[in-house]
């Protein structure tokens, strides 16, 4: 009776790993991760934009008028994302809108952060 006891938790737990691996090698769209290959995931690079973002406001290289936009407009992608995410599942165009949002997103940090407006930050010293 113990040895049945033990041979179908042995089962149910060699069942049950191999079903997560499978699982751990899919993206959110069904796929396998190697399908998206070379593209930072998606939460990866909004934690990137925000970071970006803060290293802006510390060197000065964004006024606080164009670190709050930025910040909104990051917000909106993560509002964004969650609702699109909400059915448990992200579809591939919704991926890619997401990823056309970053994109246009990035380069707006990109260019503020290199336009010839600066924070005074001689005060802080």
């Amino acid at each position: 009776m113990k040895t049945k006891c033990l041979i179908v938790l042995l089962v149910a737990f060699v069942l049950g790993f191999t079903t997560f691996s499978y699982a751990q090698g899919r993206d959110n769209r069904g796929g396998h991760q190697n399908e998206s290959q070379g593209i930072q995931g998606l939460d990866q690079r909004l934690r990137n934009a925000h970071e970006g973002i803060d290293r802006g406001i510390k060197s000065g290289a964004l006024t606080r008028k164009e670190a709050n936009r930025l910040k909104s407009e990051l917000n909106s992608v993560r509002t964004d994302e969650a609702r699109m995410k909400a059915d448990g599942r992200l579809t591939h165009q919704e991926r890619q809108r997401l990823e056309k949002e970053l994109e246009r997103l990035e380069k707006r940090i990109s260019q503020l952060k290199h336009n010839d407006n600066r924070r005074d930050t001689d005060h802080r010293r």
